[in-house]
Order: C-alpha cells, then sequence, then structure tokens
C-alpha cells in the first residue's frame, strides 16, 4: 500500500495527473508526491543537477537567495549548515565570516559525513527539500543536527491549492521535483515536531526549536 513519504499515513488520494506522471496528496500534512515509479536514478538525477548554471557571483541569483538570507539573519550566527549546497554553492559566499561559520553538505557533491556527526545553531536547505525522496527520513535528520534554540531555514515553491494554477505550475514540470510543500504542510510539521513555525514570506518557512 502506499504511504505519504513524509507522515508515512496511507490516508491519500489522486491529485492529478499530466503527460509525464501521475501527483498523489496526503489527506494529514498535505504534501503532494509522484510514486515510486517516476523517482529518478541517483546517475540520471546528477545529469541533470550538472546542467544547472547557478553562479555564486550572479547579482539575480543572490537576490535570490535574499528571499530567504534577509529574514533569516537574525539566526544566522555561531555555525550553520548549507544542507543540500549543490554543485555551486553560494550561502557561504554571502555571510558574513564575522557573524557566521557556515559548513556545506551535499549527497551528491559535497558528501562529507563526517559533517552529520556534529550539532548547528542553524541550518538553511534552499530550492532541496522538493528533491528528496524520503521526506520523513532527512528532515528528522536536520531536526537532528539543530542544537536547543537552533532554526533550520528552509526555501522551496509553495504549491497553489487552485486546481488550474496547479496544472500550469511550471515548478512540477521539473523531473528531480517530486516532493511538493506548502504552509498547511509546514504547520503540520512544527507541530508534529514541537517547533515553532515563521512564515516571513511566500516559499520561505523557518521552523525553530523550542
Amino acid at each position: 500500500m502506499q504511504t505519504c513519504p513524509l507522515c508515512e499515513d496511507s490516508q491519500i488520494h489522486f491529485h492529478f495527473e499530466d503527460k509525464l506522471r501521475a501527483y498523489f496528496k496526503c489527506n494529514s500534512c498535505f504534501l503532494i508526491f509522484v510514486e515510486q515509479e517516476n523517482l529518478l536514478e541517483l546517475s540520471d538525477e546528477k545529469k541533470i543537477y550538472d546542467l544547472h548554471e547557478n553562479d555564486p557571483s550572479d547579482v539575480h541569483y543572490q537576490n535570490f537567495m535574499n528571499r530567504i538570507l534577509l529574514p533569516f539573519s537574525k539566526y544566522i550566527k555561531g555555525e550553520g549548515l548549507d544542507f543540500g549546497c549543490g554543485p555551486g554553492p553560494i550561502i557561504s559566499t554571502m555571510i558574513n565570516s564575522n557573524e557566521a561559520t557556515i559548513y556545506e553538505y551535499d549527497p551528491i557533491f559535497k558528501n562529507h559525513l563526517e559533517l552529520l556527526e556534529r550539532r548547528y545553531d542553524f541550518l538553511i536547505s534552499t530550492e532541496v527539500i522538493e528533491h528528496i525522496y524520503n521526506s520523513k527520513k532527512d528532515f528528522e535528520l536536520m531536526l537532528s543536527l539543530l542544537k536547543p534554540l537552533g532554526a533550520l531555514g528552509i526555501m522551496t515553491s509553495f504549491y497553489p491549492d487552485d486546481m488550474k494554477l496547479f496544472k500550469s505550475w511550471g515548478y512540477k514540470n521539473d523531473p528531480t521535483h517530486v516532493r511538493f510543500f506548502n504552509e498547511r504542510t509546514f504547520e503540520w510539521i512544527a507541530k508534529k515536531y514541537d517547533l515553532d513555525l515563521e512564515v516571513p514570506r511566500k516559499n520561505v518557512a523557518f521552523l525553530k526549536r523550542k
């Protein structure tokens, strides 16, 4: 029986289908996800990621990252981890080294497993969670890396509730995007793991340990 990859509930229903794949929605945590058969092999994922041209010196890319970094700045102190930093990390170049030390981890491009043995004052994960197959496992991993009162900053595109908008939503068309969240999903996560939730702007969520 198919279950939700975030809450593992079996109360899911068909949501939408396009020419490439079908999408299912969880009745409990409101995650939208694609089936196991539509998940790419790691080698095929990497081929797509290698095509990304994210230049840390690009002003437009920096402005995009500031959507999360500016409101999250109050939590950026001590030691932090860029979780899922990708092949062209930018977070560490934009954070003042006098304010915080940022480490970089990515299971494909910077698989430094020793970084997962530490604890951090903050984690930042930008445009990552939509790629993660086992949402529950990796969310719990990220939360386990936080010190008491630590904060996790996440940026992903929140899916639209309106079906007409979802059908034309370009974000879902990337074959490596397989898990989709919106504010209600983060509300579920906050309640489940006893976290404080802040949504400072669309597509950005902060989860803070109490």
